[in-house]
């Protein structure tokens, strides 16, 4: 694989910005054009940036054996909303970046070649997005995601206050809050959508998946999921990624 680095001004963030992408290198490209490969869209935490994927896990390794273009932007410390201090990081990866790379590398634009997923805050993102957007994606996946705000003693207010403001109109009503992947979730909305969650058991953030999986079970939605020893650690991640393209392209 090759592993390009786009450094590019952003107007949804109205800033310079960093995407890695990994792609076929030449020996890989077999005469297929990027239009026809799938695309996972590759979402990082909290505490990382954009390089974090390909330096802490395989995942250049998973995509040359799956055949796929990985894209993995910047998204800060966003928890992947617009409103961000000015900034729309969710509107840059929804719209804006799909946009210039399409145009850049000619990747398709089908909903049924690209797929998002994210650890931790990025798992929060995906979903938001591909719920959000089930027309765009066909296949979503979170490991150790912050997939769920309705129970309040789960919910650091006054840390949000003080880092993370543009979340605070949620915390009025997170049962209905479109920044609530949870509140989201609409049985016949995301039929066709393939969902994948993971934690492990000994994470903080487990309570947050149960209670999306609870939902998805109200509305009649099949839910792949894995709860298994582990922590917030790439270790897992590193492990949940591969499964999730497993099953995304069963």
């Amino acid at each position: 694989m090759a592993l390009t680095v786009l450094d590019f001004f952003s107007s949804e963030l109205k800033m310079c910005t960093q995407v890695y992408i990994c792609l076929p290198d030449p020996n890989g490209l077999n005469g297929k054009p990027m239009s026809e490969r799938t695309v996972l869209w590759l979402l990082h935490g909290l505490s990382d940036d954009a390089t974090a994927w390909s330096r802490y896990s395989r995942i250049e390794k998973f995509a040359a054996e799956h055949d796929l273009v990985v894209v993995m932007p910047f998204g800060g410390r966003s928890m992947y909303c617009d409103n961000c201090l000015g900034q729309n990081f969710f509107t840059h990866i929804t719209e804006e970046l799909p946009r210039y790379l399409r145009t850049l590398f000619g990747i398709s634009a089908d909903r049924d070649k690209n797929m998002i997923a994210g650890l931790s805050m990025g798992g929060m993102g995906a979903m938001k997005m591909a719920l959000t957007y089930p027309d765009r994606y066909f296949a979503a996946g979170s490991f150790s995601g912050v997939l769920d705000y309705t129970d309040v003693e789960l919910v650091n207010v006054e840390r949000m206050k003080a880092e993370f403001p543009f979340m605070l109109p949620m915390m009025d009503d997170p049962s209905n809050s479109p920044l609530n992947p949870t509140a989201l979730l609409n049985g016949e909305k995301h039929k066709n959508l393939k969902l994948y969650v993971s934690c492990g058991l000994q994470d903080s953030l487990l309570p947050t998946s149960y209670r999306f999986l609870e939902k998805a079970e109200k509305e009649g939605l099949a839910v792949e999921s894995c709860f298994e020893d582990g922590t917030h650690e790439w270790g897992f991640w590193n492990r949940h990624v591969q499964r999730f393209i497993e099953f995304a392209l069963q």
